[in-house]
């Protein structure tokens, strides 16, 4: 059966509108993956391979839930409507999980003896931790892959849907600018003496106390502005909800060519992309040496690189399609890295070079820094972006709208390449020499160490996912062509 899906159009407007929950999702995300390690190292004491598995098993359980929160998002019959109930519910749970990730309970932080066995604080700790991390991915869970197939839904024209994944991506890196980055300055600012402000669990609690909070507004006023999108699914075609169904479903979707295309090249990219931005906070602390200001100003480059690549996206795609646009992106990223590699880690610019009171080493790696994100700001939303693509195609052939399914396994894909790229962090700071713990010391070793694995290893594993996108055979033409069959 071939339907035809007619192409929605929406203002760009209602594009930052939809947005609005990408503030939401930068707030708790990016605030979490940019300062746990730090915090679990640094101030609670965890080892780094305990940390980097308590991401891995959260992301790892949101990982198998999104295929699952697919195919009932889908299959939801309600007057209002397949997406709105669980975005709302989902917002609500992930924030609140979010908030309990930085403040951990005084119980939690002792040894516990208990009649016959004795429970160390360390296992206590991680016990918590782990707990809390799985509510806060569940809520994740929930919200993303409803929210993420409403974008694909309210506007789905080929290059409009680059513009909202573009916008919706560049509104992702303002919250981080404004929220992440500039936490540096305000929450961690001192980075000498004894103790470093990233030492200091209260700093890491105040921080997520002031982005919860603002996460919820974000929340409010993107629900408020969706709410004309609620349509009543009551009589939708949809699929039994059976588990035959469900794991049917799933096999059809794996054995989607173009699918399997863009799965194998987000999971390969997540991979060097994660690694890079873990491990980033430690070249910033510990081998670029700098102070909260300057830490603000190379972490805030990082987002606005991303977002301008985001805005950039429509010119690219435009210009050269989206598979050329990720070639692009991709190749552009790489180099960028492999510079910073060979300038600093051969100690061909020292790391405190100034030119007449003008920190010109510091310049050097934020711009070049910055342009990795470009391009990364690029190709994020693009592959997204291509998903769509693919979900329309399949309803022309079959009749049944999916993008709750497909947005699901690629977010399932994604979730599943971050925590093994979280893991992967963790154990490489204990390989580099990481020394844990509120009055450790690292040794120049180390700095130099976790820097090789941020400016090499990270982009060269990214550079390997090209060998998926190589293949992909989904264009404007081939989509219109589909477009047409179908009339």
């Amino acid at each position: 059966m071939q339907v035809n899906r007619k192409a929605a159009h929406c203002s760009t407007s209602e594009m930052i509108k939809y947005a609005l929950g990408a503030c939401t999702e930068s707030l708790v995300l990016n605030t979490f993956f940019g300062y746990s390690m730090l915090y679990y190292t640094k101030a609670l004491g965890l080892a780094p391979q305990m940390a980097g598995l308590t991401t891995f098993i959260a992301t790892l359980w949101g990982a198998m839930a999104d295929p699952v929160m697919g195919h009932i998002s889908d299959n939801t019959k309600s007057r209002f409507g397949k997406r709105y109930p669980y975005i709302l519910a989902g917002g609500v749970v992930m924030i609140v999980g979010f908030f309990f990730i930085w403040y951990v309970p005084d119980f939690f932080q002792t040894d516990k003896v208990l009649p016959a066995i004795k429970i160390p604080r360390m296992t206590m700790l991680f016990g918590y931790l782990v707990v809390m991390n799985l509510i806060f991915r569940t809520g994740y869970t929930v919200f993303i892959v409803p929210y993420t197939a409403l974008g694909f839904e309210i506007c789905s024209d080929y290059q409009g849907r680059s513009r909202i994944q573009g916008i919706r991506n560049a509104m992702n890196m303002a919250a981080n600018l404004l929220g992440p980055a500039l936490a540096w300055t305000i929450y961690f600012n001192n980075n000498t003496g004894p103790v470093r402000d990233t030492q200091i669990a209260q700093n890491y609690i105040n921080m997520g106390f002031s982005f919860t909070l603002a996460a919820f507004i974000f929340l409010g006023l993107m629900l408020v502005f969706m709410v004309r999108y609620i349509k009543d699914s009551r009589c939708d075609q949809t699929r039994s909800s059976s588990p035959a169904s469900f794991f049917r479903n799933i096999r059809e979707i794996l054995q989607d060519a173009y699918a399997r295309r863009v799965f194998g090249f987000i999971f390969v990219v997540m991979l060097g992309i994660v690694l890079v931005s873990t491990l980033q906070m430690y070249v910033f602390d510990d081998f670029m040496k700098l102070g909260g200001t300057r830490k603000t100003l190379a972490h805030g480059g990082t987002m606005v690189g991303m977002g301008l690549g985001s805005l950039s996206l429509g010119f690219f795609v435009k210009r050269f399609d989206k598979k050329g646009a990720i070639y692009i992106a991709v190749a552009g990223s790489v180099l960028c890295e492999l510079i910073l590699a060979g300038l600093f880690l051969t100690g061909f610019i020292p790391i405190n070079l100034e030119m007449c009171g003008i920190p010109v080493a510091f310049a050097i790696f934020v711009f070049f820094h910055s342009a990795y994100w470009f391009g990364n700001g690029i190709l994020i939303p693009t592959a997204t972006s291509m998903m769509a693509d693919i979900s329309e195609i399949n309803e022309i052939k079959t009749g049944v709208n999916k993008d709750g399914s497909y947005a699901a396994m690629f977010s399932l894909i994604t979730k599943v390449s971050m925590g093994i790229g979280g893991l992967a962090a963790g154990y490489g700071l204990n390989w580099t020499g990481f020394q844990m713990g509120d009055n450790a010391v690292q040794v120049p070793q180390f700095a130099w160490s976790v820097s090789a694995l941020t400016f090499v290893a990270g982009p060269l594993i990214s550079l390997m996912a090209m060998v998926f996108i190589m293949k992909y055979e989904a264009t404007q033409m081939s989509i219109d062509s589909f477009r047409g069959k179908s009339k």
